[in-house]
């Protein structure tokens, strides 16, 4: 039953987005092309404003960083822009010395005034990636050495460097071309159109062409100053999960990185399929914001939250994600610090949920459900399918749920300005530190603003939030980030599902492909086989 239901809903999208997406076979003949296939994920290329999964994977082939990862590994930093770097004993000071060899894909030289201003424009720009800024100063203490420096202890600071959001641009091409790092980049700073057309890193990729629904085009750095890139030319295409599964068994791509499990099986001998970790949390949330609507004058009731928490038939989402996926126990994904274990998983509890939902009082007022219509998917899940299992829970209850759905570009700015009433999304890391979570979503942050969920609204969970951002200890680090999450999943308006399997498969003519939970594949390890 689950595997019919998937596949039909699934036939039903892609039916639905054909004639959107234009699906051909391989380009590469003489040139060697990798061809990525993914759901779009994505509003643009530039460093300071892409925050997204599918930027993430660009940019980083496109922007290099002072550190980074390797492989699938997301928790020893390794030389990125910076050979070495150094951290002060209550982890206040981060000390970088860039590599003298590091240049621009025009051939200038990477020196710490392209760091300073690309990491002051970051913060200023106040695109959705700015607040990894939040708390950090960035100044040169001579020409090829970079100082970050925090108020308090940030341990995490390390982590975040290795966002391609802090991917370091050449300063003086992009001043040319209308940027600005000043307090008032916001309004200013008119550089976005140019970084849609170029790229204007030091990463071994540049970009050759940009178009927001169908296909990214990178092209081989010829000035790349490290290991030269495997490929001359990268497509990242958006396609169809169930067509990405089609051309997987055809050999007619290189990588598809968005099936499920299920859609992942009997894919035939041309393909190797990598499994690993998701990262992605599924959960929906309620808006705090009780003057938006009628419905969220009692979304924001503590006792409607509840019958939604316990009203949902979680092991039904999970059957429905496939294996490898389990129910999201909190916030934290299982990869990190502090992630809480399955005993401390909601359950369903329709008795519980009905007597709530009286005691909720909304009784027939609608309530709308957001979501990333249109064949939006993750790991082969699709938002629709599961938005459709909750109005079913919801429904037994008493709710009268209406679902909408919308294309990414019309959803994704809903969600984030608070423009719903019920959502249902996903968060996938921003840097792989349990403070991404607490930083996010807590009252007055980032993604608790987005549920209308303003600062001073719980403050014992924010007392866990300040000290967590703080503590250097690692077990005390985990106890804090555990303690947050039963507190959250007591009375925060985030109901947590799903935390689904990982997969990657790729063409055997592919190598160096490994799932990693910040920009889902390094495109740059990938090699051709021969």
């Amino acid at each position: 039953m689950k595997t019919s239901l998937k596949r039909v809903m699934g036939v039903v999208f892609a039916i639905a987005l054909v004639s959107t997406v234009t699906v051909s076979g391989p380009v590469n003949a003489a040139a060697k092309t990798l061809t990525v296939e993914t759901v779009f994920q994505l509003t643009s290329t530039d460093p300071a404003r892409s925050f997204e999964g599918t930027g993430n994977m660009i940019n980083r082939a496109l922007y290099e960083t002072l550190i980074t990862y390797k492989g699938g590994d997301a928790s020893t930093p390794v030389p990125g822009l910076a050979s070495k770097w150094t951290v002060n004993a209550n982890a206040t000071e981060f000390t970088f010395m860039l590599n003298p060899k590091a240049k621009f894909s025009d051939g200038s030289k990477v020196t710490s005034a392209d760091v300073v201003f690309s990491l002051n424009r970051l913060k200023n720009v106040k695109g959705n990636p700015s607040s990894l800024m939040n708390g950090i100063t960035v100044s040169a203490k001579d020409e090829m050495t970079v100082v970050l420096k925090t108020e308090t202890p940030q341990p995490q600071v390390l982590a975040i460097a290795t966002s391609p959001s802090l991917g370091i641009v050449n300063s003086k091409v992009v001043k040319a071309n209308g940027g600005s790092d000043a307090a008032d980049a916001k309004d200013t700073d008119k550089a976005l159109e140019f970084m849609k057309s170029a790229s204007a890193g030091s990463g071994p990729y540049v970009l050759k062409s940009f178009n927001l629904t169908t296909e990214v085009v990178l092209e081989r750095n010829k000035k790349y100053w490290g290991a030269a890139a495997g490929y001359d030319q990268i497509v990242v295409r958006n396609v169809p999960v169930n067509v990405q599964r089609l051309n997987a068994i055809k050999g007619s791509s290189s990588l598809a990185v968005d099936l499920s499990p299920d859609q992942a099986d009997g894919l035939g001998n041309k393909v190797n399929v990598i499994r690993g970790q998701g990262r992605a949390i599924f959960f929906i949330y309620l808006s705090q914001n009780k003057t938006f609507s009628a419905a969220t004058a009692f979304t924001s009731n503590a006792k409607c939250l509840e019958a939604v928490r316990y009203g949902i038939n979680y092991k039904k989402i999970v059957r429905y994600a496939g294996e490898g996926a389990i129910q999201a126990a909190g916030l934290i994904p299982t990869m990190f610090s502090g992630s809480l274990g399955q005993k401390d998983a909601i359950k369903q509890d329709t008795s519980r949920a009905k007597e709530a939902f009286d005691a909720c009082g909304i009784k027939d007022t609608p309530v709308k459900i957001g979501f990333w219509g249109d064949g939006g998917a993750v790991n082969g899940i699709f938002f629709a399918s599961v938005a459709a299992m909750i109005d079913e829970d919801l429904r037994a209850l008493g709710f009268k749920p209406k679902l909408e759905g919308a294309p990414l570009a019309v959803s994704l700015p809903l969600y984030r300005e608070n423009k719903e009433e019920m959502g249902v999304w996903l968060w996938n890391p921003d840097w792989p530190d349990s403070t991404n979570y607490t930083e996010s979503f807590s009252p007055g942050t980032k993604v608790g603003l987005r549920a209308g969920w303003v600062k001073g609204a719980d403050p014992v969970i924010e007392e866990l939030q300040a000290r967590a951002s703080t503590e250097t200890n690692p077990k005390k680090r985990a106890a804090l980030f555990r303690d947050w999450q039963r507190e959250m999943n007591k009375r925060g308006p985030f109901v947590t599902l799903l935390q689904p399997a990982a997969i990657l498969v790729s063409n055997k003519n592919v190598k160096g492909a490994a799932p990693h939970i910040i920009w889902t594949v390094n495109l740059h390890e990938l090699k051709p086989t021969a």
